[in-house]
């Protein structure tokens, strides 16, 4: 009787809707007698019948992965004394929906990276892993945080988040973070003027981080340090390309 259902999107964002649609068959009851019970473990239906909206959460931990459930009811023959008539019923399931919550992903995904810079002890290696290998954003993260694991001891930070925001097509999107690191300098950098071991730096500024969507997830792309007004000797304190 149930023969198929299927949901017009394999992924969305938080409190966004798709038409999700049944197909039935009984060659003995119209399907506009058969009752449709809907259900899923999170969000909410809208409509009734073999096709329905269905609304995805927002508030539980995103990524995350929702069937949607429907069971068909057919009421069928004579009423017993007590006025019930016999159910046959048939239930299925459709393929996972992906709901993502992209802004505050890209955002957390943000901050994580730069908790981790903005901790001396964490290897580049370990602080790039949330960026994508197809990005050459990457490589050049690693080389910069490496370098400034070797001119600098970060002892304090403070980051806020700005702003974050998709890109039409959802492939891709943009994360501003306030940050503020004061840092202790291990070795003086080539070229660079009235430098003093153990002297201290402090730089203030955006950074900014780029970020795609591949293997149904978010991955850091790129990285950006803004601060015009930054000291010459700070310039690589942070890579930001």
């Amino acid at each position: 009787m149930l023969e198929s259902i299927s949901v017009g999107a394999e992924r969305l964002e938080v409190e966004a809707e798709v038409i999700v649609t049944a197909t039935v068959r009984d060659a003995e009851t119209p399907v506009d007698q058969l009752r449709f019970d809907w259900s899923a473990n999170a969000g909410s239906f809208i409509g009734t019948g073999p096709s329905v909206r269905w609304r995805a959460p927002k508030g539980p931990a995103t990524p995350a992965d929702y069937t949607l459930r429907l069971t068909v009811v057919e009421t069928y023959g004579t009423p017993d004394q007590a006025g019930t008539r016999p159910q046959h019923s048939v239930s299925g399931s459709s393929a996972p929906v992906r709901v993502h919550d992209s802004p505050r992903e890209i955002s957390d995904l943000s901050l994580r990276f730069l908790r981790d810079f903005a901790n001396s002890s964490i290897p580049a290696d370990v602080a790039v892993r949330d960026f994508s290998d197809s990005c050459s954003g990457k490589v050049e993260e690693r080389q910069q945080i490496a370098d400034n694991r070797r001119h600098y001891q970060i002892v304090s930070s403070q980051l806020t988040a700005k702003e974050a925001s998709v890109r039409p097509g959802g492939m891709s999107g943009d994360s501003r973070i306030a940050c503020e690191f004061w840092s202790v300098i291990k070795e003086c950098e080539p070229g660079i003027p009235n430098c003093v071991v153990g002297g201290r730096e402090h730089v203030r500024g955006d950074c900014d981080t780029t970020g795609v969507y591949e293997q149904k997830r978010w991955w850091l792309c790129t990285s950006r340090f803004n601060n015009p007004e930054l000291l010459p000797s700070m310039r690589s304190f942070i890579s930001m390309r």
